[in-house]
């Protein structure tokens, strides 16, 4: 069974502790200068659960981190460009911190999309510390050839299914339509039986209303705060894979920081990342569940059968995703390799550690050596 709020606050309690600014202390003195300003953006709306909860209390660690050096301005709902346009916008000035989902351009960057193979990460918090450690090595000159600079990965909670009618087992997706992201999301779809539909974010809940599709692949927070779950009457369990949302950084703007607050930045990016992970979709996703059974929504887990049937097929999806790219001479068996070996030490770990590990010894995944 899923955790209760009660068990989802405990197990992210230091997560929580540090949205909150328990551990926000000055890392830099105050200094004379003017404080700098990152515009950031994204497409939830201003309202949406993960904004107040998540991501407006994080700004207000990093500028106590910054010891005001840094502030953080927000533009919510897609307001300073539309979502999918991300990269473009961090390079043409008109963002600073931005999502940047390599998801919905997969042929793009098609080592990335290895980060949701299915059964590859045990849980969201490991997903999101094992990914950092395959960002150097497999995915910088992907993402930055782009022109702009990795902000943050981050791993979403687990995706289900969420049905506009009565869904028992997996023979019944067979031909329905499946609301997805781009990507590896939609070879799971099709692996399942269904016919993907790739769709953004925030088109999924019309698409859903008006019956262009008839079922949406979402983790339960994003399915909240896009407002799928209240709608559906069924959520099936699947839990096989989990997206990573990047969101990229401005070059101008990180180069133009003085040294001691890039490290600033670099420190706040890698605990942010993580707190978001487990906060957003964990304490967020119980708090969504239970919003999603009080309108009605019914939970359906698969049986002993079908969830045999569903391990066997997202192994031979992994396989068959790994020899497509290995035969375009990209080094995805090695990718899969090395996110398994990343993962395996971290796997008994405790969401707390590994948030503490986040805050008290972050990966350095900006440019350069780290500054001393």
């Amino acid at each position: 069974m899923p955790p209760t709020l009660q068990e989802a606050r405990q197990r992210h309690a230091i997560a929580e502790a540090w949205l909150r600014g328990a551990y926000a202390r000055p890392l830099v003195a105050s200094g004379k200068g003017a404080r700098v300003v990152m515009r950031a953006s994204a497409h939830p709306t201003a309202d949406a659960w993960v904004v107040p909860s998540v991501f407006e209390p994080s700004f207000a660690v990093l500028n106590a981190m910054a010891n005001g050096r840094i502030a953080v301005t927000a533009a919510w709902g897609e307001s300073a460009h539309p979502a999918r346009e991300g990269f473009q916008a961090l390079v043409d000035g008109r963002t600073d911190f931005a999502p940047c989902y390599t998801s919905w351009e997969p042929e793009r960057f098609p080592l990335a999309q290895l980060l949701a193979l299915p059964k590859l990460f045990p849980n969201t918090e490991v997903a999101t510390a094992a990914s950092e450690a395959l960002y150097a090595p497999f995915l910088r000159d992907e993402f930055e050839r782009a022109g702009v600079l990795l902000g943050r990965l981050k791993a979403t909670g687990a995706y289900h299914l969420f049905a506009r009618r009565p869904i028992e087992r997996l023979a019944d997706l067979r031909g329905l339509k499946i609301g997805t992201n781009a990507g590896i999301d939609t070879r799971i779809a099709a692996a399942l039986g269904g016919r993907p539909v790739a769709l953004r974010s925030v088109d999924l809940l019309p698409a859903f209303m008006g019956g262009d599709v008839d079922l949406v692949s979402l983790a339960d927070g994003s399915a909240q705060v896009f407002g799928v779950g209240r709608h559906a009457a069924v959520r099936l369990e699947i839990g096989v894979s989990m997206m990573n949302l990047e969101f990229g950084l401005a070059r101008r703007f990180h180069d133009a920081l003085p040294g001691e607050l890039r490290v600033v930045l670099n420190d706040w990016l890698r605990a942010q990342s993580q707190a978001e992970a487990q906060y957003f979709y964990g304490v967020g996703g119980a708090i969504a569940r239970a919003d999603f059974a009080a309108a009605g929504c019914r939970f359906v887990t698969l049986d002993a059968e079908d969830a045999r049937d569903l391990d066997a097929r997202m192994d031979q999806l992994t396989n068959d995703i790994a020899r497509e790219l290995g035969a375009r001479g990209l080094p995805a068996r090695e990718f899969v390799d090395a996110a398994r070996a990343a993962a395996a030490p971290l796997k008994n770990r405790s969401a707390d550690a590994l948030m503490l590990d986040a805050i008290e010894r972050p990966r350095w995944l900006l440019p350069g050596s780290r500054p001393e």
